[in-house]
């Protein structure tokens, strides 16, 4: 019965929650990702293995935050110093989107350097932001 019960407090409590959650998380692209590592089975891909990094992205927002047509922007640096943007319209309350740097552009790039994730309203604010612990903006010399 108290296991229950505990069940039914934390499902209210996970409910009524009104804050907001970003979260992102970093996972490298080599050959333990690839499912046939884990089955055993054969694999083409095993001699030559993909090379890279992925981010996940995960949030979780309160009803109201919806009316302002969120969108997820994700900022990255390369290890070349050069930038990129990519923005994700969010369509539903909670979800996950990944964000992949392999082969050629992990090899041209260098990997990833830092990066952060910002939720932003449609008035341009900043609902909820997530950085990387060495995220600086990038600073432009002529």
């Amino acid at each position: 019965m108290r296991l229950s019960q505990c069940f039914i407090f934390l499902f209210l409590l996970l409910c009524s929650c009104g804050r907001c959650y970003l979260s992102v998380k970093r996972e490298p692209i080599d050959q333990t990702s690839l499912a046939s590592t884990f089955v055993g089975s054969p694999d083409p891909r095993q001699k030559s293995p993909p090379k890279g990094l992925e981010l996940i992205l995960e949030w979780i927002l309160p009803g109201h935050i919806m009316q302002e047509e969120p969108t997820l922007v994700l900022s990255i640096i390369y290890k070349n110093h050069t930038e990129e943007k990519v923005c994700y319209p969010i369509m539903k309350r909670w979800g996950t989107t990944t964000y992949s740097v392999v082969g050629e552009k992990y090899q041209e790039k260098g990997g990833l350097l830092t990066y952060k994730a910002e939720i932003i309203g449609k008035n341009e604010e900043v609902i909820k932001e997530w950085k990387q612990q060495l995220w600086v903006d990038l600073i432009a010399i002529d």
